[in-house]
């Protein structure tokens, strides 16, 4: 690794190239996942990880853990989402919390997930060749080893 203070030109385009294709898809697909469903980005997320990962509950903990945010973050956003009526939260004993998918959420979940399919297609692999998906591919699996 070059241990030079300030990044070359390339790098730095590179960089920066790299910070808004990941905005300019997240911030699509966010866009198109709310216009179908009224779910925020954050809730797809929540209620997709309760779904595929816990059969509709996880603890709070795997939850937090399973979205890479603080438990702090997740709690706001957990209190945000009761208040609409898409999860409950109850404890199981003094250390355990376990978040429930509810039935409305259930419901928002449905027509947001072909809308997130299909953003996803129109905003990043549909406009890249096959060989240019395999190359990125292998780019983040590179990127995301530790």
């Amino acid at each position: 690794m070059t241990s030079s203070a300030r990044l070359t030109p390339t790098e730095l385009a590179l960089w920066h190239q790299f910070k808004l294709v990941g905005e300019k898809v997240n911030a699509a697909v966010e866009r198109d996942i709310l216009a179908a469903s009224e779910l925020t980005g954050a809730e797809f997320g929540v209620l997709t990880r309760l779904v595929d990962l816990g059969d509709g509950a996880l603890r709070q903990g795997e939850l937090a853990t399973s979205m890479r945010w603080n438990k702090s973050r997740l709690s706001h956003q957990i209190t945000r989402m009761e208040k609409r009526g898409l999860v409950t939260r109850a404890a199981e004993d003094s250390s355990v919390v376990t978040v429930r998918i509810t039935d409305a959420g259930e419901r928002a979940l449905r027509p947001a997930r072909p809308a997130h399919a299909e953003s996803i297609r129109a905003n990043l692999t549909e406009k890249l060749t096959e060989g240019q998906r395999s190359a990125l591919a292998s780019a983040f699996a590179v990127l995301l080893e530790d």
